[in-house]
This record gives structure tokens, sequence and C-alpha cells, in this order.
């Protein structure tokens, strides 16, 4: 089971994410769109102006899978990520797939 997210991001609007997962299981994230989309752990890291600079970017056409669970993975468990995509709109999907 699980669940799958489809994200539409708008131009440099940051929006936040929960990517816990009580058990275990995987999590895919796809940038769908054709703009890179920045991932950090906090809403200041990923603007495009003022931001820290501590944030990875999620090339266009680019896929990640990781380990998730309570113990698992190094993916946030206790907090939300952000997402931006500060050179236009852009899709991100993502799949939680566990056994909720």
């Amino acid at each position: 089971m699980g669940r799958i997210l489809r994200l539409t991001l708008s131009e440099d609007v940051v929006t936040a994410i929960d990517f816990g997962s009580p058990t275990p299981g995987k999590i895919l994230i796809n940038n769908a769109g054709t703009v890179d989309v920045r991932i950090g752990y906090e809403r200041t890291d990923v603007r495009s102006t003022g931001g820290s600079n501590q944030f990875f970017t999620l090339n266009a056409g680019v896929q990640y899978i990781f380990d998730v669970g309570p113990e698992i993975g190094f993916l946030a468990q206790n907090q939300q990520l952000f997402l931006n995509s500060p050179d236009g709109d852009c899709v991100v999907e993502v799949w939680v797939a566990n056994n909720m």
C-alpha cells in the first residue's frame, strides 16, 4: 500500500511535505518537470533569494529512491522537507510505498 502524491510546484513558491513513514518501506521521488527542484530542511534553505544554500537539487527528469521507516534511512523522519522550483513551474511525483 502507501500513497502517491503529485505536487504541482509554482515558480518560487516553497511547498512543505512530510516524508516520514511509520513502517519500513521505500519512497520514490520523481522530477517530472523540465526545471530543477531544490529540496531542504528549512523553508529559507530553498528560496531563490536570500537562501542559505543548504539544499540539494533534484534535476529535471531524475528519480531518487530512499529506504524509509521509523529507524531506517536518512531522509527526514521527524520533520518536513521543503521543495521549491525557482526557475519555473514543475511537477514532482512522490510514491510512498509501505505497509500502512
